[in-house]
């Protein structure tokens, strides 16, 4: 996800678009072999169709919901992630902005779409820097605050590489905001509900680019892509703030722990009592 859209940019700002196209095809296509070639599994559990394994998948479900409800920090880390991701995703404006400031070129456009990628990249190579800090917590709403400042800052930059640079800021803030959570989600979750609480930061992270995108494309088509940028990132600002201030457990000096005590509070129809503080 963060070499895809560096690569796309360059070949989009170099050979141009029809080659972009043509090695997203072969890599489907590559895909798609690959999972012909996977072996069969046989299912496991019950009969297809039983209803009493329906009911336990129901109530698992249930379960696993539950438990996010009720974990504070857990459900404060996703809470973060959607709110900054519906809120403040720019990708949907890069073609407008370039447009609008730029001058419309290409290559300009394949810069703005690699740049995020790239300042994502660095931070992935230095992401023991952050990880060890004893404060995930922290360090997530850092990087969240750091990804609405840097869009803000993106939206009022006078020249393509002081918004390029801007946009690289933004990605590796992303990028520490994205491990921090993890982190969070991980140390605070038995491991019998890893399953279910990864599936739901799954959908957290699918989901809220995909939405924020057409929040910015409303935005823009009512306004200017500079307005969609700029309000984007001043409410991306705001929600990691209520969401610190609302969730203490955020703002503790360590991470761990969490998990052993979730762990002791699972049974055998699922979690009984909060994990998180």
């Amino acid at each position: 996800m963060l070499v895809g859209p560096a690569l796309a940019g360059l070949i989009l700002g170099g050979p141009g678009v029809g080659a972009c196209y043509a090695l997203d095809a072969l890599s489907f296509a590559g895909a798609l072999y690959g999972a012909l070639r996977l072996p069969s599994i046989a299912a496991g559990g019950g009969r297809e169709g039983d209803a009493g394994s329906a009911r336990a998948g129901l109530r698992d479900v249930a379960d696993g919901l539950a438990f996010l409800v009720r974990t504070p920090a857990v459900r404060g880390a996703l809470l973060t992630d959607l709110a900054t991701t519906v809120l403040s995703m720019p990708i949907s404006l890069f073609p407008l902005v370039n447009a609008e400031r730029f001058g419309g070129s290409p290559r300009t456009l394949g810069l703005l779409l690699c740049a995020v990628s790239i300042g994502g990249i660095a931070a992935s190579l230095f992401s023991g820097a952050f990880t060890r800090l004893p404060g995930p917590g922290l360090v997530m709403l850092g990087g969240s605050a750091g990804w609405g400042l840097a869009l803000v800052l993106f939206g009022l930059a006078p020249n393509r590489w002081l918004a390029l640079a801007c946009l690289v800021l933004a990605g590796a803030a992303d990028t520490v905001s994205v491990v921090s959570r993890s982190t969070i989600v991980q140390s605070h979750t038995p491991n019998a509900l890893l399953g279910r609480v990864g599936a739901a930061e799954q959908t957290v992270g699918q989901a809220g680019p995909d939405l924020g995108n057409m929040r910015g494309g409303v935005v823009a088509n009512a306004t200017s892509g500079t307005v969609a940028l700029v309000s984007g990132g001043v409410l991306c600002l705001a929600a990691v703030v209520t969401v610190g201030v609302l969730t203490p457990g955020l703002r503790g000096r360590s991470g761990q722990g969490g998990r052993s005590a979730a762990a002791g509070s699972v049974g055998p129809a699922g979690p009984v009592e909060s994990a998180g503080s």
